[in-house]
């Protein structure tokens, strides 16, 4: 009995730990602190590209996201600030894991309650 006790437990946790690997709860908060104001709430920001597309944009630094974003001052300075800086990659992380092709639905989880 404690041997399929463990085992679940196993599963259980090894399942959640894999959850946790693809969501970025401080991405979310980042996003809607920098993001929300122009590009709409979380989700539907992330579903403008897909997975490879975000990686892509994300790559090689952030050149290739300012020259999208060159026309709006505001987003510039955006990309200046230690807050963007110090969280780019909780940012970019769940950019790319809640993209249009990734199969994730949005609902409410405590962060956020999808619009």
């Amino acid at each position: 009995m404690y041997k399929i006790v463990a085992i679940f437990f196993m599963v259980f946790l090894v399942s959640n730990l894999y959850a946790r690997q693809n969501y970025s709860e401080r991405g979310i908060r980042t996003y809607k602190k920098l993001c929300k104001k122009c590009h709409g709430s979380p989700y539907k920001g992330a579903a403008m590209l897909r997975t490879k597309e975000w990686k892509k944009l994300f790559k090689k630094g952030d050149a290739k996201i300012l020259a999208i974003h060159m026309k709006s001052e505001k987003a510039v300075k955006v990309f200046e600030t230690s807050y963007y800086k110090n969280r780019r990659r909780h940012l970019v992380k769940f950019l790319v894991s809640s993209a249009s092709d990734s199969g994730v639905v949005s609902g409410c989880d405590g962060n956020y309650c999808g619009e």
